[in-house]
C-alpha cells in the first residue's frame, strides 16, 4: 500500500466498518469517503488526527511514513543545519529546515531547530525584525502542543533570549520565572541514582560543565561590569588558572 487512498480503504475494512459508518463518524457524506478511497480527493489535514485515532494508529502511520526512516532523515537534517549555524551560515539551514517541516509539519525537533536557526540569524537587525513573529509563533506552538520536555525547554530558552535581545525585558522575566531552578535539574540530582564508575563519570562531566559556566560567567562579568582593562585582565588570568587547575586534577 503506497497511497493514502489505499491505506484508508485497507484500514476501514480491517476495522470492519462501511463507508457510510466512516462518513457518519467523520460527519461527512459517504460520497466524500468514496472519493478519498479512489484517490479523487484527500482528507483535510484537520481530519488526519481523527482518522488516526479511529484506526488506533499514529498520523505518520496513516500517511505511510516509516518511523525509523523519518528519524534518520530528521537527525540528518538537524545535524547539517546545526553544523552550518555553528559556522555562521544563516540562510541555508533555515531553507533546509523549512523544507523538512513541509514533509514533517508537526515534528517538535525540527520546529525547535528552526527556531534556533532564526534566532541565530537575528543577530542581523533587519533579519531580527523579519523573523520576530515566526520565532514567537514557533515558541507558542512548541510550548502548547509538544510533549517533548527537551524541545519545550529549549523553545522557552530561545524565546527568553530573543526577548532579551529585542529589549522586551518584562516578557523575558515572565519566561525566566517559569524556568527550572538549578537545584531541581537532572544534572544536579541524577548523581544520587548512580553508582561506581557511572557516578564518577557523571561527576567528571558535571565538573566540566560547571567549569565552562563559571568561565563564561567570569567573562560576562568582565565585559558588562565596566571594571576597566586592568581588572578585566585579572579576570582573564583567573579564568586561565581555573581551567589549568581543573585540567591538572584529572590528568
Amino acid at each position: 500500500m503506497t497511497t493514502l487512498s489505499e491505506r484508508l480503504k485497507f484500514l476501514r475494512k480491517r476495522k470492519d466498518i462501511t463507508q457510510e459508518q466512516l462518513a457518519e463518524y467523520m460527519h461527512i457524506s459517504p460520497q466524500a469517503v468514496s472519493r478519498w478511497e479512489t484517490g479523487a480527493t484527500s482528507p483535510d489535514i484537520s481530519a488526519l488526527p481523527v482518522l488516526a485515532d479511529l484506526f488506533n494508529i499514529s498520523v505518520d502511520e496513516l500517511l505511510g511514513i516509516n518511523e525509523a526512516e523519518k528519524q534518520r532523515e530528521v537527525n540528518k537534517t538537524i545535524e547539517e543545519a546545526e553544523g552550518l549555524i555553528n559556522k555562521g551560515v544563516t540562510e541555508e539551514p533555515i531553507i533546509c529546515l523549512r523544507e523538512a517541516l513541509n514533509k514533517y509539519p508537526n515534528n517538535d525537533r525540527l520546529q525547535t531547530c528552526l527556531m534556533y536557526a532564526l534566532f541565530a540569524a537575528s543577530e542581523d537587525e533587519e533579519l531580527c525584525r523579519e523573523y520576530d513573529s515566526e520565532i514567537v509563533s514557533l515558541a507558542y506552538r512548541i510550548s502548547q502542543y509538544s510533549t517533548d520536555d527537551v524541545c519545550r525547554n529549549e523553545a522557552r530558552r530561545l524565546l527568553f533570549r530573543h526577548y532579551c535581545e529585542t529589549n522586551r525585558t518584562q516578557q523575558a522575566l515572565l519566561i525566566a520565572d517559569g524556568m527550572a531552578k538549578i537545584d531541581t535539574c537532572y544534572e544536579r540530582n541524577v548523581y544520587w541514582a548512580l553508582d561506581g564508575e557511572v557516578r564518577v563519570k557523571h561527576l567528571y562531566e558535571r565538573i566540566e560543565d560547571d567549569l565552562r559556566e563559571l568561565v563564561w560567567d567570569l567573562w560576562a562579568y568582565s565585559i558588562h561590569a565596566n571594571i576597566g582593562k586592568e581588572k578585566a585582565a585579572e579576570f582573564d588570568d583567573v579564568r586561565d588558572k581555573i581551567e589549568k587547575a581543573v585540567k591538572g586534577l584529572f590528568r
